[in-house]
C-alpha cells in the first residue's frame, strides 16, 4: 500500500457515532434510573400490597352482618318471654293484668349484668348476652376465648378463615330517652371483626326490651 494512502487513512476521525458513553453519562443515568425505582417502590409496589383490600372488607363486612342479624335475632334477656313478646323482664305485672296479658306473677327480672353462660352449657344460643367473647382461633383472641368460629356460625366458617369475631353486650341508658327510668330497657351490641393483617371492621346495633 502507497506510504500517502496509509497517512490518509491514520488521519481519519472517529466517527461520532463510534464513541462509547463518558463517564459523566453512566453516572446520570444510574442516578435517573435509580430515582425511577424509588418513585415505584414508593407508589406502585404499596397499591399491588393493598389490592386484596377491597376483597377483605366486603367478606368482613358480610361476616359481621350476618353475626349482628344472628344476635339480634335472639332473646332480649334469658328472662325475657321464650315464646314471643308477651310480655317482658322487668314488666309490671298489674299492668299486664289489666291488658288481658298472662304472664308470670312476679313477672322474671331482666339480669343485672350481660353474662354468658358457662362454657359448658348444651342450651346454645338464647339471648343476646349468649354470644359474649371471642370466636376464633384460640391464639387470636385477645380476650377469653369462647369457641372457634364454627361454633358461632356453622359451616360457613371455612370462608373465613384467619377471622376473629369479638362480641360484647352491655346495657345503654344513655344512647335513648326514656321516661320510665328503667336502666335495663336497650342493650348496645358490640361487634368486631379482625381479618388479621387486612385491618379490624366495627359494628354496634341495640336490641330493645321489647
Amino acid at each position: 500500500m502507497p506510504a500517502a494512502e496509509k497517512k490518509t487513512q491514520a488521519s481519519t476521525p472517529i466517527s461520532r457515532h463510534q464513541r462509547g458513553y463518558m463517564l459523566v453519562e453512566l453516572i446520570i443515568g444510574i442516578v435517573v434510573f435509580g430515582v425511577a425505582l424509588v418513585l415505584i417502590s414508593t407508589t406502585l409496589f404499596p397499591m399491588f400490597a393493598k389490592s386484596a383490600n377491597p376483597h377483605f372488607e366486603a367478606r368482613a363486612a358480610a361476616l359481621g352482618q350476618a353475626v349482628m342479624n344472628q344476635v339480634l335475632a335472639r332473646q332480649f334477656d334469658r328472662n325475657s318471654d321464650p315464646n314471643g313478646s308477651r310480655w317482658r323482664c322487668d314488666e309490671d305485672v298489674e299492668a299486664l293484668l289489666a291488658q288481658g296479658i298472662i304472664s308470670p306473677n312476679p313477672v322474671p327480672v331482666c339480669t343485672p349484668t350481660p353474662t354468658p353462660p358457662p362454657l359448658s352449657a348444651k342450651e346454645g344460643f338464647i339471648a343476646t348476652e349468649d354470644y359474649i367473647g371471642c370466636w376464633g382461633d384460640l391464639g387470636s383472641c385477645p380476650r377469653t376465648h369462647r369457641g372457634a368460629l364454627d361454633t358461632l356460625i356453622g359451616g360457613t366458617a371455612d370462608d373465613y378463615r384467619g377471622f376473629t369475631v369479638d362480641i360484647n353486650v352491655v346495657y345503654d341508658n344513655s344512647t335513648f330517652d326514656d321516661s320510665t327510668g328503667n336502666s335495663k330497657l336497650y342493650k348496645r351490641i358490640d361487634l368486631y371483626v379482625d381479618t388479621g393483617q387486612f385491618g379490624r371492621f366495627d359494628f354496634t346495633a341495640y336490641r330493645s326490651n321489647f
